[in-house]
């Protein structure tokens, strides 16, 4: 080889076989999306893992809604449709390492402009956030409250492997998830835990991810700044926690489109919903 000549190589994760899966069922509200064809990427992944049935094909059932608790399941709903439609979930955001002799390290970046992802992660928290009215924690109580009352325990199943994903995504990453069970499926080396995982980890759970970034500088400036400090001292570790968080915060989001599907049946054909919530324009992306 000549001097001074390079070799350029390209790997993908071993989760890239994912996409070649087919989906379950289509991505919820993709009809309001600016770029579609990204929500399958997310949802191969979430159905692989957690085989979700179509929030579609969710059972009607008889109940007298509270208006206090219908006004409560239509705000999510109509938040979810302005989620839908945010620019984020069509950006293309990445962060790019170039090694050069296997010893210095090059980091560039190309995000989404700061009130973009600000303006997304607001939009989030509002259905993350457990303290916020209507954050998915407190319309799945509400509906798994009338489904129990109505004695409908097939949804009411359902419901609960709702609020079981939601949980563990909250705790470890959906790209963790996805190799952990390509190991299980024999598509992928392990062991999938331990010291000795070939699984690849992010610099943190989702939810601290998202606590750091959120309430450490971006949409305040509060008592997790110390941890996002910690999270970006370090260039590497902080362009992974860049696009780990901004994966979280995409995973979250086509989570809670397909849970306020479900939420549209469980209410009706008709449930007289406002359009889409006035904010701020935000800008997913990633696949």
């Amino acid at each position: 080889m000549a001097e001074g000549a390079y070799i350029r190589l390209e790997a993908v994760a071993f989760s890239a076989l994912i996409q070649d899966r087919a989906l379950d069922w289509e991505p919820p509200m993709a009809d309001l999306m600016q770029k579609p064809e990204n929500a399958g990427f997310v949802w191969r992944r979430l159905q692989y893992v957690f085989r979700l049935p179509d929030p579609r094909q969710f059972q009607k059932f008889d109940t007298s809604w509270e208006p206090a608790e219908r006004e409560l399941l239509t705000r999510f709903v109509a938040h979810a449709r302005s989620l839908a439609s945010a620019s984020l979930l069509g950006a293309g955001d990445n962060v790019r390492l170039s090694f050069e002799d296997f010893t210095n390290v090059s980091i560039t970046s190309d995000l989404s402009p700061p009130d973009v992802t600000t303006g997304f992660l607001a939009m989030l928290r509002q259905c993350y956030a457990d303290g916020e009215e209507a954050a998915f924690s407190k319309v799945r109580k509400v509906l798994s409250k009338r489904l129990a009352e109505a004695g409908v325990t097939e949804a009411l199943d359902v419901v609960n492997q709702w609020r079981k994903a939601h949980a563990k995504l909250r705790n470890k990453s959906l790209e963790e998830q996805v190799q952990e069970r390509m190991i299980e499926d024999g598509l992928m080396p392990g062991p999938a835990h331990g010291p000795d995982s070939n699984v690849v980890r992010d610099p943190s759970t989702p939810h601290k991810l998202l606590l750091a970034f959120q309430y450490g500088g971006l949409i305040h400036w509060g008592k997790h700044r110390s941890a996002l400090s910690a999270l970006r001292n370090e260039p590497f570790i902080a362009g992974m926690s860049e696009m780990a968080m901004r994966a979280a915060a995409l995973d979250f989001a086509h989570f809670y489109l397909g849970f306020a599907v479900l939420l549209e049946h469980a209410l009706g054909a008709s449930p007289q919903l406002p359009g889409p919530t006035s904010g701020p324009p935000a800008s997913p992306g990633l696949p």
